[in-house]
């Protein structure tokens, strides 16, 4: 039984690179991926095959495209071409656009008080629409981006990471700030949460509670 998958029809607003992505997931979970690469590529040799393949290919596309996007696309006969078609109306690889969300990364700062997981959100949304218009941020960049857009009541917690590093990994810098926002809703810093472990009276107690 083939899955079914549910996301929002491409309308021109939403994250172009990250819908197309998720186009590549659906057309690989059908079998249909090959459509992608144009009957050279792919090396279908039965005409008839290429031809299934292809249109069932584009029509899934096409189901997944809101009327307005439809609109400029609907006279378009191949998988490749729409692919293409798409692309070159949707993913701006221009110097502006490429500027333009290399301004919003370099400027964005989270505000005093603002949920620590949405900021990561845009921050991570904005790096990969640079990776998709062939952006690369190196990780140690998108670290310290990612550390010098925080408030100044991150100043301790950002000094404590880069402290004594030779090189900062994504990962652990996020498991990082998620655990300090999650210790801050509870009520304790991280030095309060290692008292109160040490301080815990069950430690070192018998399982049969005798003196």
């Amino acid at each position: 039984m083939a899955a079914k998958f549910e996301f929002p029809k491409y309308d021109g607003r939403i994250d172009f690179g990250l819908w197309q992505k998720r186009i590549k997931v659906v057309l690989v979970q059908q079998g249909l991926h090959k459509a992608l690469l144009g009957n050279d590529k792919a090396k279908v040799k039965d005409d008839d095959e290429w031809d299934e393949l292809d249109l069932k290919a584009i029509s899934t596309i096409q189901l997944c495209l809101a009327d307005e996007v439809m609109y400029n696309v609907v006279e378009v006969e191949t998988t490749v071409d729409l692919w293409r078609k798409l692309e070159e109306l949707y993913m701006s690889r221009s110097l502006t656009n490429k500027l333009y969300v290399k301004k919003q990364l370099y400027s964005l700062r989270m505000s005093d008080g603002a949920q620590l997981l949405d900021h990561l959100n845009v921050f991570n949304k904005l790096v990969s629409q640079l990776r998709n218009m062939d952006v690369k941020v190196e990780e140690e960049d998108q670290t310290l981006l990612l550390l010098s857009s925080l408030p100044r009541s991150f100043d301790h917690l950002v000094t404590t990471i880069l402290y004594g590093k030779d090189t900062l990994k994504m990962e652990e810098v996020v498991t990082m700030l998620l655990s300090n926002e999650k210790r801050s809703s509870s009520g304790l810093s991280a030095s309060e949460g290692l008292l109160v472990k040490s301080r815990d009276p069950s430690r070192g107690r018998s399982r049969g509670g005798g003196k």
